[in-house]
């Protein structure tokens, strides 16, 4: 299993621990993903989680086109991120249906996350990113992601509609994924 590529893992369906080994290999990764995303470790490690119950639940569809098997992981945690944007709220289904309980992060675990990522550096990213956005996309981001506001409120701060709030917001996350991609 060691000398397994990805796609080998993810493949061997009926052999848990060919997952297990996948896990270990690219929970750090994941999980870095979505701390540099959301800036919230007790999130970060719900994506994480979600993530891997989603990967481990849809492996007997993973299809080995020669593209790495680490591509399809990051694809499942892209979407996760997104559907906890879209709704804010991260959904327990995944967990539950694979019998995963809640992680609840204690001091150690929340050390760990905060030695993966360079919070420091990523901060001074984040705000250049934001302010080489459009003022109409960075105010709008600012509001509701900075302040916590609802789409109607932003809407009412701004003098807009709230469908054009959530745009500005959209376009300016998607302008920041695009920009921060790398990090």
């Amino acid at each position: 299993m060691p000398g397994s590529s990805d796609a080998e893992l993810i493949a061997s369906v009926g052999d848990n621990n060919a997952f297990g080994e996948l896990y270990q290999r690219h929970v750090d990764d994941v999980l870095r993903y979505f701390v540099r995303r959301t800036g919230c470790a007790q999130t970060s490690a719900d994506l994480t989680a979600e993530t891997f119950a989603a990967a481990l639940v849809s492996r007997r569809r993973f299809r080995d086109t020669g593209a790495p098997g680490r591509a399809w992981l990051f694809k499942i945690a892209q979407r996760q991120l997104a559907r906890f944007v879209r709704t804010e709220v991260v959904s327990e289904r995944a967990r539950r249906r694979v019998g995963m309980q809640r992680l609840v992060l204690g001091e150690d675990d929340l050390d760990r996350v905060e030695r993966l990522v360079d919070f420091e550096s990523l901060g001074e990213a984040v705000r250049a990113a934001v302010g080489g956005l459009p003022s109409s996309q960075s105010d709008a981001l600012l509001l509701r992601v900075g302040d916590g506001l609802s789409y109607r409120e932003v809407a009412a701060r701004l003098g807009c509609s709230e469908g054009a709030a959530r745009v500005r917001v959209s376009r300016g996350l998607s302008a920041l994924a695009d920009e921060l991609g790398a990090w």
